[in-house]
């Protein structure tokens, strides 16, 4: 038998956290997640994951910079790491999370990426 939910009264609409909201949008962003799977599940429309990733686009933020430390890595030289394996940045957020991507990664992509990572 399927769940019913009867609401009375004026108030129709279910309120939402942004916690909450993130919590959702972090599950369908997942690998293989689908987004008709998660919104059965949290009993919402499929549109409305939608319309949140567009509430919380990061793309018309301003990109905010954080102190950059280099360091080398001990017992490499650098001619083999340089053929061996592409350049990496490691750019640790204020949240504690690290976030590892190419050197010549495009900085229209990285401040969304940054944003991201640190809301989820």
């Amino acid at each position: 038998m399927a769940r019913m939910e009867i609401m009375s009264g004026t108030e129709r609409r279910r309120r939402w956290s942004d916690e909450a909201k993130l919590r959702i949008l972090a599950e369908a962003d997942e690998p293989g997640a689908r987004i008709g799977d998660v919104a059965r599940r949290h009993d919402i429309h499929p549109s409305q994951i939608r319309l949140w990733r567009q509430s919380f686009s990061y793309a018309d933020r301003p990109t905010v910079f954080l102190p950059v430390e280099i360091t080398e890595e001990v017992g490499v030289s650098q001619s083999t790491t340089a053929a061996t394996r592409p350049a990496i940045v490691e750019i640790l957020l204020r949240n504690g999370r690290r976030l590892k991507v190419p050197v010549d990664v495009e900085l229209k992509l990285l401040g969304p990426l940054v944003a991201c990572v640190e809301a989820a």
